[in-house]
């Protein structure tokens, strides 16, 4: 069969197939279509695939390290992860699982969301794999996500980075949204840290944060204004920019010890506005790059 008359896999940056296989490839990438505990705007269970369609589009260049950052280093893309439907619970146990054996065969793993109580999975997995002596994790975020139970469940996506906290210490930034009792939480609790959407300076503090540390990366797209991010959830009024993240992945990238994992989570396409999906595409494939090319 003449291959040459068939599109690439349909994988993250639509790389030719020498590129892609998994035993040649550094960064693999995990899809984790699963919407379940969201209360308001639902849909981040199309992210995953909106994220892989506009990475299709990406120019593979990369100006910044002069060359096809993606060809460089190889990027394979896994069957997106099933949905666990017995609870958020069982669901949290299989991204668990699928993390820690995906990031212990590979230099960088990408997880797509879905809603942000997958991260609780993927800190998890990240632990079982790399161990938690030296981890942290460093959040992107509207919201706090520190409430302890909501809506009955501890394990909803107001309850991420309170679950990630019992794994390792954590950096908020951009929050803007937090209630009583998350902020009665974080003030008593010395795992927690956050950096409100207002604040200014606070690049040194994460550097300080993060410096030789195993860090796991957690981008919910709230965290960034919704004037260039409407496709969420909860779209919060002011947030971060784009060049501003880009300094978060940045900052990470060069004083951490090595960030194994990262997730961008929370993208739920609109229909007929594709700019959200490729900005979340784009944002990945430059956190891998930032990452693997150092």
């Amino acid at each position: 069969m003449n291959e040459s008359l068939f599109q690439p896999p349909w994988g993250f940056l639509s790389l030719p197939k020498a590129h892609t296989a998994p035993d040649k490839a550094r960064a693999w990438v995990l899809p984790v279509p699963y919407d379940a505990t969201v209360c308001y705007g639902s849909g981040t269970r199309n992210g995953p695939a909106a994220i892989l369609t506009a990475s299709r589009a990406i120019e593979v260049y990369d100006y910044e390290f002069a060359c096809e950052a993606g060809v460089k280093f190889g990027v394979h893309t896994l069957p997106p992860l099933a949905p666990q439907r017995q609870s958020p619970e069982a669901m949290i146990n299989a991204v668990e699982e699928a993390v820690a054996d995906a990031s212990s065969r590979c230099d960088l793993l990408a997880v797509f969301g879905g809603e942000h109580t997958i991260s609780a999975g993927v800190a998890r997995g990240v632990a079982k794999a790399h161990g938690n002596k030296d981890l942290v994790c460093v959040q992107i975020d509207a919201h706090a996500d520190l409430w302890d139970t909501y809506e009955g469940s501890t394990y909803s996506h107001a309850c991420a980075a309170r679950r990630i906290v019992e794994t390792c210490p954590i950096f908020q930034i951009g929050v803007r949204n937090i209630s009583a009792a998350e902020d009665k939480f974080r003030r008593s609790s010395d795992r927690v840290t956050t950096i409100f959407a207002e604040e200014t300076d606070w690049l040194p503090k994460l550097a300080e944060f993060v410096r030789g540390k195993t860090v796991f990366l957690t981008v919910d797209l709230d965290g960034l204004d919704p004037s260039i991010m409407p496709a969420v959830g909860t779209p919060e009024p002011g947030g971060l920019t784009w060049q501003q993240v880009l300094d978060v992945a940045r900052t990470v990238c060069r004083e951490a010890k090595r960030m194994p994992v990262f997730d961008v989570v929370e993208l739920s396409p609109i229909p007929g506005m594709s700019g959200p999906d490729f900005l979340a595409a784009k944002l990945a494939y430059k956190i891998m790059s930032l990452e693997l090319l150092k």
